[in-house]
């Protein structure tokens, strides 16, 4: 019974996983389309032109209300995860007829509020500081109003749509994206930009899509600046990466995080409307995706713990309730595959 209770769960975090991923990924992705649509731009260059950093980012209009749609998904995520862990409790015998999931729980209304509310300001804010160091970092440099505003949220592509730019990007990407872009408007930044190996060949310091690489070393070899019609062409298609992988990021991390703080919260409500003996719980620990290198993630498989309420303790000091809970930090949640197996025992010895 305790195997096909073990297959059960990890075949249900894989299948969910499956499911919802893309749709995390395409709702963060729209999330990027309406900031790019209401940006001001009269606005931001009248703003950047005068000076004026406050003026210029209220000009993009970064709001929540463009992380709508990815609110409602990542919500509904965690909910049909908890349905189907009550569901998966009450067909493995562990709990009774009528166990159901409710969103209205306390502890499930404190998930959506520090994982998805929070999670929503936490873009807003990320976007306005990234938008201010952009604009500052334009001005030291000396750049025309019009190159900063561009540097912010690219240009009209085809079919009037706008693209490029920082919008969308955390602060890693972003300054990555600036590095590369400033470097190919000079053949100075073009030198700085390439790298000579012991072996004399040569390799991009940043990593960048083939394209861009392509065109940056051809640009060093001839000892100048990159073309411009070929350096807007890389900076869009190096933006349109950093963007592709940010998403990836999100979809990997967001939706495990709210697949297993779902199953976490559907034990904890078995708990409160069944009477499961909350000390009888066994946590085990599951080191699932191979790409997740994290030798404290390593060391966890196959650990567990005794207790609903028991945590996890990483060997770097790390204290989890399960895999992805966010009280473990970045550095443990972005881009795990780990998952946790829940089983109630009937004696704690």
């Amino acid at each position: 019974m305790a195997l096909r209770q073990t297959r059960s769960q990890a075949r249900q975090f894989a299948e969910l996983l499956s499911k919802h991923e893309p749709a995390i990924r395409q709702a963060f992705m729209r999330a990027v389309v309406d900031l790019h649509a209401n940006v001001d731009w009269p606005a931001l260059i009248a703003a950047l032109e005068s000076g004026s950093t406050f003026t210029a980012v209220q000009a993009l209009n970064i709001s929540e209300g463009a992380f709508n749609e990815y609110s409602q998904v990542l919500t509904s995520v965690f909910v049909e995860s908890g349905t189907a862990t009550a569901s998966l409790i009450a067909g493995s015998g562990q709990g009774a007829i009528g166990l159901r999931f409710s969103l209205q729980n306390p502890a499930a209304e404190k998930w959506i509020r520090q994982n998805v509310a929070t999670r929503v300001v936490g873009f807003v804010q990320e976007q306005v500081e990234t938008a201010r160091e952009v604009i500052a970092a334009g001005y030291m440099g000396g750049n025309h109003p019009h190159t900063i505003a561009r540097d912010l949220v690219g240009r009209v592509g085809i079919g009037g749509v706008r693209e490029g730019g920082v919008l969308g990007l955390d602060a890693p990407r972003a300054a990555r994206l600036a590095k590369v872009s400033n470097g190919m408007r000079s053949a100075d930044g073009v030198q700085d930009l390439v790298v000579r190996r012991a072996d004399g060949s040569l390799a991009m310091r940043y990593k960048v899509n083939k394209a861009t690489e392509q065109r940056i070393l051809a640009a060093y070899v001839r000892g100048e600046a990159v073309p411009e019609a070929q350096r807007i062409l890389s900076e869009r298609q190096y933006s349109n990466a950093l963007l592709k992988a940010r998403a990836d990021t999100v979809a990997t991390t967001e939706t495990a995080a709210a697949v297993m703080g779902a199953r976490d919260n559907a034990w904890e409500q078995a708990a409160e409307q069944q009477g499961l003996d909350r000390s009888a719980v066994v946590k085990t620990w599951r080191h699932r995706r191979g790409g997740d290198g994290r030798i404290t993630h390593i060391e966890m498989a196959g650990v567990s713990v005794v207790g609903l309420d028991t945590p996890f303790v990483l060997s770097d000091s790390s204290v989890m309730l399960y895999p992805h809970d966010p009280n473990g930090g970045a550095h443990n949640v972005i881009n795990c595959g780990c998952d946790c197996e829940y089983r109630l025992i009937r004696s704690v010895i």
